[in-house]
């Protein structure tokens, strides 16, 4: 009976409080901080290699953060408030840089950046948003802020010196972004309900501006 109460016990505050596993490995100089707050949030996050900084804070119930570093110097900050939102990113290379922010429900958002000097910002805040990218080469940039229901966004660059940003507000927009060679660049906006935006560059120093509003 009595290791049955304990059992209880300890399974009651693994549900309050949550659960985070960390790995680490490599030379000196990693760094993580934790602050989570709720119910049934779970974190697990392996780094690999020196000086990566890891900076996870979820505050609200049953969210997920899956985190992994592996390099030198690589930074990554996932913030999540709300509920049932989940973050996954995997970083491998040097002075990579992944920022993530999620306020609402259910919404989820997935960063994979290869190489040097890689840097993603994701911002999000309302419900069933999603957000996913991905980034291979130096220097590459991808920044991603939307704001209401039912929005999508998928960004892939393989190359060096490219940049993408998409602004998305209002219900069920998609955006898909991909540029393939060095130095492009692209933005996607768009407001109001149901718009659609596809766009692939392939080759160097392209540049393409979309810009969608209404119903």
């Amino acid at each position: 009976m009595k290791r049955q109460f304990i059992f209880a016990g300890a399974m009651a505050l693994i549900a309050t409080f949550g659960t985070a596993s960390i790995a680490q490995a490599g030379h000196n100089g990693n760094g993580v901080l934790i602050d989570q707050d709720g119910f049934m949030n779970e974190l697990a996050a392996e780094q690999n290699g020196s000086r990566n900084d890891l900076t996870i804070e979820q505050r609200g119930d049953r969210q997920y953060i899956r985190s992994r570093q592996e390099g030198r110097r690589n930074d990554n900050e996932v913030r999540q408030h709300g509920r049932r939102n989940a973050a996954a990113t995997n970083q491998r290379g040097r002075g990579n840089r992944t920022q993530i922010t999620q306020r609402g429900r259910r919404n989820g958002a997935v960063s994979n950046q290869r190489g040097r000097r890689n840097d993603t910002t994701i911002h999000q805040t309302g419900r069933n948003l999603g957000a996913a990218v991905s980034q291979y080469g130096r220097r590459n940039d991808a920044v991603v802020g939307q704001d209401g229901r039912n929005l999508s966004t998928t960004i892939i660059q393989d190359g060096n010196g490219n940049l993408v940003g998409v602004a998305q507000m209002g219900t069920n927009h998609t955006a898909v972004a991909e540029q393939d060679g060095n130095n492009n660049a692209l933005a996607i906006i768009q407001v109001g309900d149901g718009q659609n935006a596809d766009v692939r560059q392939v080759g160097n120093g392209n540049i393409s501006v979309v810009i969608q509003g209404g119903h």
